[in-house]
């Protein structure tokens, strides 16, 4: 007997090692898996960022870059909406397999760019890249969960760990890709560029390099195993699922308040891709100064994206953090709006890199934060909100390259910060002890006007919103601005209606430019010149040689039927404002008195 406990025990430890080498094995597959997805990553995207970045500057003929890309993303912001379902139906290793083959297509549609092979790479793309983003948070977000389950850790710190490990390393793209196609491209003569060839097909290099990396991912199994569906009716239940949990968030308050933030955010996405690089950087630095510039954007938006997850601790922190990098972003834009100029010399190279530099650290912080804070406030419904920041930041990027063509850099310039005052308005003109707080989970839908009754501090937010509207030379904004400390009953529909000017005048600025013949057109054109002889305060618009007056002037014209159309359209957008602040329950909670 003392003998076998002495062989009992000497087995012991040979067991416990056993487990050991078990365990680590586990844990070894769990970890590399998350290495091996995020170097996958890097590969694909290096090459396509650094494409994406040079699109709108060497694809210029015809608009073809610039066109491309806002076909890429409107079929983007589509596709997102059912990503959804055919991740699940795929499987998630096989829809991130499936969604490399549109960015491999992409970059050997460049080697030969005409309308015939840029179009339909852009249009699959878009739904090669809704599947791999969805495909790749499933990924990690199961492996992270086994993580966790297998060796009894707690689930967010480990979803933490892994989504910085890969999120740190992908954003390290911009800065690897933009140095390669720096040390590669040359600017030729008479503006041309050489070196595209040899780049693209470096590019493709990295691709499949990537693509090959990922076949080594292992096949997740987290609730069931990967793979189709066994009928059309689990599809079909998917996809009515899918459509509840895309409409759902949209009835939520707190989404609504966000949903701001995340349009300017595709904004100054697109903003840096489409005019930064064009208008700013091309005319200092040239063609080939744009990978360096753009290597120092996405230094500092790796470097800035680690920092602030690292800082993130709640509401409050992601508050104050997202408020640094939009003010960051602020500073860019009234640089450029009102004092930058080409200069030559040292400043003409150190002005360019330092606004990339800025515009890196805003979107930085942006994104990390606004993944951070949707994670936090809908724990119960992650992938409708995920998809919700899917659609509106595409939609916003897809707008943004389509009307690139037809409008000025000025124009661009005061849109997108307009986009960014009214995010930062949005963000700060509510209570956050109210709205974005797990108590508000559990409530059903409580009244907006309710969680008005204690309104954020606006000094900050007004004085932006102030240059803004002054920048736009709108006063009928400015004045309007003071009533919303005063009475929301009536400060909304005032808002509600400059809102509406503005997006009006936008829209005649597209359409004025696509058919200059129409005949409302040459109306508003003839109009404009008699605001100019009168010397009335004007905005100028992208209508070719001439410039417009603001809606509010329109009560100065001598016509009596002028004033009447113009009071009507007037009261009727005040209308809807206040039905709509009636609908959602301001009208009846706002308690504050002029």
């Amino acid at each position: 007997m003392a003998s076998m406990d002495n062989n009992r025990d000497e087995e012991e430890p040979f067991v416990a090692a056993a487990a050991s080498v078990d365990n680590s094995e586990t844990l070894r597959n769990h970890t590399k898996d998350v290495h091996i997805l995020s170097s996958a990553f890097l590969l694909i995207f290096l090459a396509y960022g650094a494409a994406q970045n040079l699109e709108t500057t060497l694809n210029t003929k015809d608009d073809m870059g610039t066109i491309s890309l806002g076909i890429l993303y409107v079929s983007f912001t589509f596709f997102s909406l059912i990503a959804s379902s055919v991740v699940r139906f795929m499987g998630s290793k096989n829809a991130v397999l499936l969604g490399t083959s549109g960015y491999w297509l992409f970059i050997a549609a460049n080697l030969k760019p005409t309308w015939y092979t840029m179009v339909p790479a852009s249009l699959y793309l878009g739904f090669a890249a809704s599947i791999i983003w969805v495909g790749q948070g499933t990924y990690l977000t199961s492996a992270a969960r086994s993580q966790a389950r297998d060796y009894h850790l707690h689930e967010g710190t480990v979803i933490g760990n892994f989504n910085g490990e890969f999120w740190g390393m992908f954003a390290s793209h911009q800065f690897v890709g933009n140095l390669i196609s720096l040390a590669i491209l040359r600017n030729g003569t008479e503006g041309s560029t050489s070196g595209t060839t040899l780049l693209f097909t470096v590019f493709l290099c990295s691709m499949t390099l990537g693509t090959i990396l990922m076949c080594f991912l292992s096949k997740r199994v987290d609730g069931g195993v990967e793979g189709p569906k066994e009928s059309s009716v689990s599809l079909y239940s998917s996809l009515t699922s899918l459509s509840k949990s895309v409409i759902t968030p949209l009835l939520d308050v707190r989404m609504l308040l966000i949903i701001p933030l995340i349009a300017y955010s595709g904004l100054q996405q697109a903003f840096v891709w489409a005019e930064f690089t064009k208008e700013i950087v091309t005319p200092a630095l040239g063609v080939s100064g744009v990978g360096g510039s753009m290597a120092v954007y996405g230094a500092f938006d790796a470097i800035c994206s680690l920092t602030a997850g690292r800082l993130t601790s709640g509401i409050f922190s992601i508050t104050w953090i997202v408020s640094a990098g939009l003010f960051l972003q602020a500073v860019v834009f009234l640089w450029i709006l009102l004092k930058y100029s080409l200069t030559s010399g040292v400043l003409g190279i150190v002005y360019p890199l330092l606004m990339a530099a800025m515009l890196g650290i805003g979107d930085g912080v942006i994104n990390t934060q606004l993944s951070a804070l949707i994670g936090i406030l809908f724990k119960h419904d992650t992938e409708g909100a995920f998809a919700q920041l899917k659609v509106w930041q595409s939609a916003s990027i897809a707008v943004v390259f389509f009307i690139n063509p037809y409008i000025s850099l000025q124009i661009m310039r005061r849109e997108v910060f307009i986009a960014l005052s009214w995010a930062i308005r949005t963000r700060f003109m509510y209570p956050l002890d109210d709205v974005f707080t797990d108590e508000h989970e559990t409530s059903s839908s409580p009244a907006l006007g309710h969680l008005l009754k204690r309104q954020y501090p606006l000094q900050m937010i007004q004085v932006v919103e102030y240059l803004s509207a002054a920048v736009f030379s709108n006063p009928l904004l400015m004045m309007s601005l003071p009533l919303t400390s005063l009475r929301h009953r009536l400060s909304w529909p005032l808002v509600l209606y400059s809102a509406t000017w503005t997006s009006l005048l936008t829209l005649t600025v597209a359409v004025a430019s696509f058919s200059p013949e129409l005949a409302f057109v040459s109306t508003i054109s003839s109009f404009s010149q008699g605001c100019e002889q009168e010397g009335t305060v004007r905005v100028p618009l992208d209508v070719p040689g001439e410039v417009m007056c603001l809606p509010a002037h329109l009560f100065k014209r001598s016509t009596v039927t002028d004033s009447i159309v113009s009071l009507l359209f007037a009261a009727l957008v005040v209308a809807v404002s206040a039905w709509v602040v009636r609908a959602i329950g301001l009208w009846e909670d706002d308690e504050a008195t002029l």
